[in-house]
């Protein structure tokens, strides 16, 4: 009995060991796996996005259903099938993307947002999957008077998204100028049709779209480089490099697939 009685100690006391052992591995993984482990072990990715950008992100009617979309929804599905979970858009205006994103409310954001270095100070960015260049419209009325005219542009009242690639460039190319700051991409068009702005500046294909809906407006010769380096996938300061690693793998595969999407896309946006 009692010769028993220590054979079964010891085997018990394997098997803890073994279970501990096991639990020990389990954990190291868990941590070895960094920001990838923890979105995969809740399940799903959380990703912050602007609620009115098109054709990167819009809402759109589809057989009487609300539809949100865009060429930036498609990449959000490619990253989230790459780390095997679901994913969660979190709609929000552009001054609330960062303060997000710092606050860990999301786990990162995929919204055409540009690496500037003022941004980087306060996330990590992924590799470029997209760049444009930015156009100056008016109202049709005024074409002429603002059409190839830098003097004129340099004291009109221009309207820009807040915080956007082409507020920097306008502060820069025409210091003179009186900039309306919007948080909503589709305010802009608004904006300068109802007199409350001598004209918009944002990227060609947001300006196409915008045209589209705004019959009134018409796209200067203004065709410039807005000085971005172009779109990329923000993340947490401090995010795990095999994120970013596996993020730019997904960009690096669809990069020349992206293009194709926001022609795609634009054909699903409503007037």
């Amino acid at each position: 009995m009692f010769k028993k009685g220590k054979i079964f100690i010891g085997i018990a006391v394997a098997l803890l060991a073994t279970i501990s052992l096991s639990a020990c591995g389990k954990s190291a993984n868990a941590s070895s796996d960094g920001d990838v482990g923890r979105i995969q072990k809740k399940g799903t990715l959380v990703v912050g996005i602007i609620s009115s950008n098109p054709p990167y992100e819009f809402h759109t009617s589809i057989n009487g259903k609300d539809k949100f979309r865009g060429s930036d929804v498609k990449l959000v599905k490619a990253i989230s099938k790459k780390l095997g979970v679901k994913y969660q858009l979190k709609q929000m205006d552009v001054d609330g993307l960062l303060p997000a994103l710092q606050a860990k409310k999301v786990d990162m954001l995929v919204t055409s947002l540009s690496p500037t270095p003022e941004r980087k100070k306060a996330a990590e960015f992924s590799n470029v999957y997209y760049k444009s260049t930015a156009a100056i419209t008016v109202r049709k009325t005024d074409f002429k008077k603002f059409n190839g005219n830098t003097k004129a542009l340099s004291r009109a009242t221009i309207a820009v998204v807040n915080s956007s690639t082409q507020e920097a460039m306008l502060q820069k190319m025409y210091p003179n100028a009186t900039l309306k700051k919007f948080s909503k991409v589709t305010d802009l068009a608004l904006a300068v049709a109802n007199n409350k702005a001598d004209a918009f500046c944002i990227d060609v294909p947001t300006t196409k779209l915008l045209l589209r809906q705004n019959p009134s407006l018409k796209q200067t010769n203004f065709n410039h480089d807005d000085g971005s380096v172009g779109a990329a996938v923000a993340m947490p300061k401090g995010t795990s490099e095999n994120l970013i690693k596996k993020v730019n793998q997904v960009i690096k595969a669809n990069k020349q697939q992206y293009s194709k999407w926001v022609i795609d896309e634009t054909k699903y946006v409503q007037e």
